[in-house]
């Protein structure tokens, strides 16, 4: 994130526009102070203090946007070059089938998604009719218990088809 010049400029943008936002907003409030018996006044004075408000946000957001490039920027992770790395290669013929293999770049294992570790199904309901148990879980798989023994069905339509209702 610290060679993206367009971020920066935007974090900077965005605190200019807050600060000349909050000093409008002074200029107006100062502006129709003078005349706030009339109703031209009041308008100056409640739109600069409306300015001066959104200055402000605009100002805490521009600060937002200012840590949170900091942060992403001691997050990544560094890649120290190999003193190996420094010094020139020696000649060496490239091998007849090799292809080059395509690095990520650095610091990607940090911003990647986690991988998704199936979990058990949990039990969402449980109801029983006619004797039977029916047990049914989170990922819309549902369990018969009736009679000492244990059918599993991957759907409710599934369910349906096998039993003929």
């Amino acid at each position: 994130m610290r060679g993206v010049w367009f971020f920066r400029l935007s974090r900077w943008g965005v605190a200019g526009l807050g600060l000349t936002l909050a000093l409008w907003g002074v200029a107006a409030m100062f502006e129709g102070w003078d005349k706030i018996q009339i109703e031209r006044g009041w308008s100056l004075f409640i739109s600069g203090a409306v300015a001066v408000s959104g200055g402000v946000v605009t100002l805490a957001i521009a600060a937002a946007l200012s840590r949170l490039d900091h942060a992403l920027a001691t997050l990544a992770p560094r890649v120290a070059v190999p003193a190996a790395a420094a010094e020139p290669p020696a000649p060496v013929s490239p091998p007849a089938t090799a292809t080059p293999a395509v690095a990520s770049p650095p610091g990607f294992e940090a911003y990647a998604p986690k991988r998704f570790v199936a979990e058990e199904p949990v039990e969402v309901d449980r109801y029983e009719n006619g004797g039977a148990l029916y047990v049914m879980f989170s990922d819309g798989s549902v369990e018969i218990r009736d009679e000492g023994r244990v059918r599993r069905f991957a759907s409710l339509s599934e369910l349906r088809a096998q039993v003929g209702a």
